[in-house]
């Protein structure tokens, strides 16, 4: 079984990894997912100023990004001690970024923390794990957030 477990290194992410490694302890390849999101300051702000940020300073952000993208990756699979893990930092969306690494890997379940938000909040939030259970291409264990 090839899991994705898509983190974002927070401490709600690194236990739904960590509960994740127990309830799929037959897997037999796991893949972290950490997905930076594509949208920088880069446009001009409003069309009088000229752009937000220079290319060098655009450039450094972007390093930074990943940085701590690959930051959260380690920090999550130090959890997964039991076994090794693939990393992979990717760029877009989260919600869609999943989904397609999913396809494309071809992974058998998908593992997501959630909020467990619901009704206006979850509805001007968004939410992750919704857009992932209803546009996966596999099945998807969405570990809620304990309340300890």
């Amino acid at each position: 079984m090839h899991v994705l477990i898509a983190t974002d290194g927070s401490d709600r992410s690194i236990s739904a990894a960590r509960r994740a490694s127990v309830l799929l302890a037959n897997a037999v390849k796991v893949t972290l997912l950490s997905v930076v999101t594509d949208g920088y300051p880069d446009d001009d702000a409003g069309g009088i100023e000229g752009p937000v940020l220079t290319a060098d300073e655009q450039a450094k952000m972007w390093q930074d990004e990943l940085s701590e993208a690959n930051a959260r990756l380690e920090h999550t699979s130090n959890v997964l001690t039991d076994r090794a893990v693939e990393r992979v930092v990717e760029t877009g969306d989260a919600a869609t970024v999943i989904c397609q690494v999913a396809e494309r890997l071809d992974v058998d379940v998908i593992v997501v923390g959630s909020h467990g938000r619901t009704g206006l909040s979850r509805l001007f939030l968004g939410s992750v794990s919704e857009h992932v259970v209803r546009h996966a291409p596999c099945p998807v264990l969405v570990i809620r957030d304990r309340l300890e």
